[in-house]
């Protein structure tokens, strides 16, 4: 099924099922697509996995606090052990479009063996995580037992009150990171403003059917956000990388004198951009923001329909 709420289910069965479908596919990409394609399959377990911290998050305030703890920090590590292999790729796409967006020649001699000796990284990176003899099984055993805890989930709230604070708060979240980006100006603020914008797309999707015409073009606009502030971090991560490289790639100083300004440049192009998308994206107050979904919400569940999901 798609990830939304449906109204025929109640809130806390919305949840279950949406987290575990997530699950489910996180461990097919692990189990089934891995041996086919290692950088695409981890590449969407990830984003599952993310995906599923988004479901916990909208309803944390409203299961046991062990409980959500426990979940959502073995799904954000689980995420993490799979984000070397993950992020040797993303170095090599970060700088081709880098490249392409100031009509470099990737044919240079220099930038062309830094492009070799970043995807060489990435095949050792793929060959450890596929060699491993306890790896990719581990991770795909604590998602099962993860699933398996998550179907039993109960939520001590019914309804809209079960998501409506936790919504406030994310919205709020974004709202001040955004805020915190700029005043700040650091890669990591920027980073966290991401992550909370990430958040609230993904809830965007979850809250889709209340009024899909609305919902999708805020969604649309939060994914562009999203995207333009993850080229951004791309960006960021390249940079660490090449002025403290792994032993395996050998960095030449002319590599850091072509590329730095250039993502210096890009980057601020970007954020420029986001401020502006931002800017309208989190113009409401948080409590404000929360209401008017609640109205969609109310006539979605209409108290004259006979949906079981309290209203």
């Amino acid at each position: 099924m798609a990830y939304k709420f449906l109204a025929d289910s109640t809130v806390e069965a919305n949840i279950r099922r949406i987290l575990g479908e997530q699950l489910d596919k996180a461990v097919q990409q692990l189990s089934e697509e891995f041996q086919q394609n290692p950088g695409e399959a981890v590449h969407n377990a990830r984003r599952h996995l993310k995906k599923a911290r988004t479901v916990l998050r909208l309803v944390h305030k409203s299961i046991d606090k062990d409980t959500y703890r426990r979940e959502k920090d073995l799904l954000r590590d689980l995420g993490r052990s799979l984000s070397l292999a993950r992020d040797s790729e993303v170095y090599q796409q970060t700088l081709t479009d880098l490249l392409d967006t100031y009509g470099l020649d990737l044919d240079t001699k220099a930038l062309f063996k830094l492009q070799e000796s970043l995807g060489n990284l990435h095949q050792l990176r793929l060959k450890a995580l596929t060699e491993s003899e306890t790896s990719i099984a581990a991770i795909i055993s604590d998602l099962k037992d993860s699933r398996t805890r998550l179907s039993q989930l109960t939520l001590k709230k019914t309804g809209w009150k079960a998501v409506s604070t936790n919504l406030t708060q994310l919205y709020g979240q974004g709202q001040a990171r955004y805020h915190a980006a700029y005043d700040d100006g650091s890669d990591d603020a920027f980073h966290d403003w991401r992550k909370r914008v990430k958040d609230l797309s993904h809830t965007t999707c979850l809250l889709k059917p209340l009024w899909p015409t609305i919902m999708d073009a805020f969604e649309s606009e939060l994914h562009q956000l999203a995207q333009i502030l993850g080229d951004g971090h791309d960006i960021a991560a390249l940079r660490a990388f090449l002025l403290d490289p792994p032993a395996e790639v050998a960095i030449e100083d002319v590599h850091k004198q072509v590329l730095l300004p250039l993502m210096q440049h890009r980057q601020h192009r970007l954020h420029r951009q986001a401020k502006d998308l931002g800017q309208r994206l989190y113009c409401e107050d948080p409590a404000a923001f929360t209401h008017r979904i609640a109205s969609y919400w109310q006539l979605w569940f209409s108290p004259t329909s006979s949906s079981p999901a309290e209203s």
